[in-house]
Formats: structure tokens, sequence, C-alpha cells
């Protein structure tokens, strides 16, 4: 009986020693295509710009209409009454601007700067489509800051100059970009901008041994099909 459970053991444990290589296998290409698919989602929030530039025009379109309605109505209000609406509304614009603050101290992990194009705004943790509407902001499970990987900031570009990623074309390598962390400044030399299609995230991946940085945005502004790439390695 022993002979028979040891039998037993000895090629439970020599199928496992065989099979234990091609599951370790089957994982790590699961976990592979997992974080693929956290990043094409997050890269997906990029190329929405379009999309939330024409709602803001709906939006713009709406407050014009109410602006004109509104003053019609506020000729026939005295200007007490006046008074009282502009007071109301300042507040309400100061609470809001104090929730954007609040919101982006919480997930700041750092400020981006390129002076080539005067760009110079927080990164937020998290490439969401909150964190996206406020600024540019990391992708998960990327690199970080100074560290050996690949740190990728993601951005939007609008038809408004200089905001976000507006002007993140006139890029070249050889230009300068900066990360502030709060407690160390880094900077990265660009080596090179790429134009790719949107499901290439082999972008994001890191060479194992560089401290590298990878900027991405959608391209062209209007209509994006490709994403712009800038690519850079830090300057020890």
């Amino acid at each position: 009986m022993k002979i028979k459970i040891i039998s037993s053991m000895i090629i439970f444990i020599g199928l496992s020693t065989i099979a234990y290589p091609k599951i370790s296998e089957l994982y790590a290409d699961y976990q592979q295509q997992k974080l693929i698919k956290e990043w094409q989602e997050n890269l997906a929030i990029i190329d929405n710009e379009d999309t939330i530039e024409i709602e803001n025009k709906k939006i713009q379109n709406l407050c014009q209409e109410c602006n004109i309605s509104t003053k019609i109505n506020e000729n026939k209000l005295n200007a007490e009454e006046q008074k009282k609406r502009e007071e109301e509304k300042k507040k309400e614009e100061e609470k809001a601007a104090r929730e954007k603050e609040n919101y982006i101290q919480k997930y700041m992990e750092g400020v981006l700067k390129i002076d080539k194009i005067k760009f110079s705004q927080p990164i937020l943790k998290g490439a969401t489509k909150e964190n996206m509407k406020i600024s540019v902001a990391s992708i998960e499970n990327t690199g970080k800051a100074g560290e050996i990987g690949n740190y990728a900031i993601a951005g939007h570009r609008s038809r408004t100059f200089g905001r976000n990623f507006n002007r993140l074309e006139e890029v070249e390598a050889g230009d300068t970009v900066k990360v502030d962390s709060g407690d160390n400044q880094y900077k990265y030399t660009v080596t090179e901008k790429l134009y790719v299609k949107p499901e290439e995230v082999w972008v994001l991946y890191s060479n194992g041994k560089d401290k590298e940085i990878t900027l991405i945005t959608c391209h062209p502004m209007n209509n994006p099909t490709q994403r712009l790439i800038i690519k850079g390695k830090i300057i020890d």
C-alpha cells in the first residue's frame, strides 16, 4: 500500500515538474494580455477628444442661449436682485475652483514641463476620463519618474492653442522634457517622435535597463486615426 502511495506521489511530482513551465508560461501570457487590455482602455480615452470638443460646443451654444434669455430676464430685475445673483455665481465659481484644486492635490504625482512649447501641467495618477478632462495623466502599470522603466503619460489635444498636448507635435529629437516629482527633478532627452496605430501598445513597453519617458496623444487633432508618440531617456 505504501509503495503504491509513494509511486503515485512520485508520478504526481514528475507530472507537476513537467507541467509547471507550461502553466507558468500560460499565466504570464494571461497577465500580459490583461495588462495590454488595461492599457488599451486607458489609451482609448485619448481618442475621445473630438467627442469632448463637440459636447463642449453644444454646452457653449446652450450657455449662449441661456445667457441671452438670462439677460432679457435680468433687465426686469432690480439692481439688488442682480447683485445677489452675481454674489451667488461668484461663490459657486470659487467653490468649483476649490474642489478642482483639492482634486488635483489628491491625485497629482508631479509636474510635466516642456520648455520648448511652454508647457507646464500637473501629472495626475491614472489616465481616467476625469483626470484627462483636467490635465495630463500617467498610465498605470507603466514606469515611474526617475526609475528604470517606461514612464508613460497621456494627454488630450484640442483646438485651443497651447492646451494640454496640443503643441506636442512641435517637440523633436534632442529637446528636453522635465518631470518635477516634488522631491526630485528629472530631465529627459527626446530620442524619437513616432506615429503609430491605436492598437500598438508596444510603445509602453520598457527595455528593462533604461529610465524612459513616453508622451502619448491622438493624431491628427481632427478625426484622429493614429497616436503621436514622443519618447525620451533620462539625463543622469
